[in-house]
């Protein structure tokens, strides 16, 4: 039987719902109801997104954030839209492929709230789809698993995982359906996305998916003046394209390998070397510039006397993963 605690937690769950996946162009509603789930997840887990007081852990392959950080990532409004509305929609692909079976999701950095997975369980049943919560911070296992403990909703977990998930493996007889991880930042600095992917994908059957399905990072350059004018006027700003440097999908996600790009020999007010990120969460759910702080593009370099010249990228795995430019 359902407590009154519990049936509060589902019917704003179900509110968010509602307001996430049918209206997605209703940004100040999903606003709203982002914080109150906030509220909600801070006050049964007991880990709210106020002042960072805790620490990162520093892996071999890049930073996780801490526990605090990992809750604000929820109040991201956009981002954590485009993530539910992505992973609903594989949810339902999944169960269309595999009808009879109950899909598991493996979410590597799930957080103190689980916030990418949560809102499903106002939309699916245990029978229909489980969890294994993977990640690094045993402070922020404890949490979600308190919150789901004070919740009635332990049937929907497999397990609760504290390992690095850049090199867990998936054990032996065990299915993943789906495996989320958002552990990026923009121009895929700093954090181990790359890693993840590449060590959890090359373990999935071959029908099973990923989340987010494809990040794509490109190279462009900018007039910082026109890209303030056209943002506050809602257009889209011009820029010079000089091409993709990185692309990691389900399909592909072997290491970056260096790109070289040549710079036009008259840039004029376009003298600012940025990389941009794209990402498909699933089918046409995606984030693009500006939208969050995944998407906010990097500045890399002034051009100042290399017109005509050559840049070159080059991604570096490690302690501090991301891309590196060198001119030729």
């Amino acid at each position: 039987m359902e407590t009154k605690a519990n049936t509060d937690f589902i019917d704003l769950l179900k509110r968010a719902n509602r307001t996430i996946i049918d209206e997605p162009d209703n940004l100040g509603g999903i606003y709203k109801v982002i914080h109150e789930l906030h509220s909600l997840y801070a006050e049964q887990c007991g880990v709210t997104a106020g002042n960072i007081t805790d620490d990162d852990i520093m892996l071999p392959s890049g930073k996780a954030v801490s526990t605090i950080k990992a809750a604000h990532c929820l109040l991201e409004f956009q981002r954590t839209a485009v993530f539910v509305r992505g992973i609903y929609k594989a949810v339902c692909r999944l169960k269309a492929d595999f009808p009879s079976q109950t899909i598991h999701i493996l979410y590597a950095g799930c957080g103190p709230y689980a916030t990418l997975l949560t809102p499903l369980v106002a939309l699916f049943s245990p029978s229909e789809i489980a969890f294994t919560f993977l990640d690094i911070n045993q402070v922020s296992l404890d949490a979600v698993k308190r919150m789901y403990d004070r919740q009635n909703l332990s049937e929907y977990i497999k397990a609760y995982i504290c390992a690095d998930a850049t090199t867990y493996k998936i054990p032996e007889g065990t299915t993943v359906h789906l495996a989320v991880s958002e552990t990026m930042l923009n121009a895929l600095m700093k954090e181990p996305q790359v890693a993840v992917m590449q060590n959890l994908i090359p373990q999935l059957p071959p029908l099973a998916l990923f989340v987010p399905a494809k990040i794509t990072v490109s190279a462009n350059l900018l007039d910082l003046n026109e890209e303030q004018r056209s943002r506050m006027a809602g257009a889209l700003p011009r820029r010079i394209a000089l091409g993709g440097v990185y692309t990691i999908s389900r399909e592909h996600y072997t290491t970056p390998q260096p790109v070289s790009f040549r710079i036009p020999d008259k840039v004029y007010d376009y003298k600012t070397v940025f990389l941009h990120t794209h990402i498909e969460t699933y089918g046409d759910e995606v984030l693009t510039d500006y939208q969050c702080s995944l998407t906010n593009p990097k500045m890399i370099t002034g051009v100042g006397e290399m017109e005509g010249k050559h840049i070159t990228f080059n991604y570096l795995n490690g302690e501090k993963p991301g891309f590196i430019h060198q001119w030729g």
